[in-house]
């Protein structure tokens, strides 16, 4: 993957949605991802964000984790945080978020 390259994989089953991300997660990509996220939660059935291509979080990714993971909960479904790389394990670890939505890896800190 070239820098800068972003790229969304959806994989939608009856068990869930999960949603991976490559490359970064911005201000400048997060309204890619913001459609694939609604309407995953939308369904009622659990939606986990794969991050582990994930290269860099900023503050809009954040807020967009963040929101999911409430409009989850109130929805009364699931949402979850899978397998991070380790730029974006510290970047949740840092903000905070990793004590708001769940984060599902056996190497997490």
């Amino acid at each position: 993957m070239e820098s800068g390259e972003f790229e969304i994989v959806v994989d939608a089953s009856e068990a869930g949605h999960r949603i991976a991300v490559r490359g970064d997660l911005d201000l400048a990509t997060v309204d890619s991802l913001q459609p694939a996220l609604d309407e995953a939660i939308s369904t009622g059935a659990g939606t986990t964000l794969v991050l582990s291509d994930c290269t860099f979080l900023d503050s809009s990714a954040l807020k967009m984790i963040a929101d999911a993971g409430r409009r989850a909960n109130e929805s009364g479904t699931t949402f979850a945080v899978s397998r991070p790389s380790p730029q974006a394990a510290r970047v949740l670890e840092i903000s905070g978020l990793d004590k708001l939505v769940t984060i599902v890896a056996n190497d997490y800190p």
